[in-house]
C-alpha cells in the first residue's frame, strides 16, 4: 500500500479523553459514553457525530459495529495511525484491544 502522508483534521472539537488517553488493554473497550453523549440525558445537539482517534504505543484491532475484537480479529491499527469516526451509531458501537501490550488511544470528538 502506498505512504499518502499525513492527514489532519481541523473541527470545533468539545471534549477529549483524558491524559494521557484512553488506555487499551486485553479486554474489549469503548470509548468514553459521558464525553461523547455528555448530560443525563442524550438530546441529538449534544451527540458526538465525529471522533478523531491516534493509535498510540502499540497495535491494536478494533471494530464500530459492535463486534467484539480479539488480539487476532478486528481491523488492525498500527502506533501512529488515525482513525475517523462518523456517526453517532459508529461512534458508540467502536471497540478495541491490544495486540500484545496495552495501547493508548488519543481521542478527540465533535458534534
Amino acid at each position: 500500500m502506498a505512504n499518502v502522508g499525513t492527514h489532519y483534521v481541523a473541527r470545533d472539537f468539545f471534549d477529549t479523553e483524558n491524559s494521557p488517553g484512553l488506555t487499551i488493554g486485553a479486554t474489549s473497550t469503548a470509548l468514553t459514553a459521558s464525553l461523547y453523549a455528555p448530560g443525563t440525558t442524550a438530546a441529538p445537539a449534544t451527540l458526538a457525530s465525529f471522533a478523531l482517534l491516534t493509535v498510540e504505543t502499540d497495535q491494536i484491532r478494533w471494530f464500530a459495529d459492535g463486534t467484539t475484537p480479539t488480539a487476532t480479529f478486528g481491523h488492525l491499527a498500527n502506533s501512529g495511525d488515525v482513525i475517523e469516526l462518523q456517526g453517532t451509531n459508529v461512534i458508540v458501537n467502536f471497540r478495541a484491544i491490544r495486540v500484545t501490550t496495552n495501547a493508548t488511544l488519543q481521542v478527540s470528538y465533535a458534534r
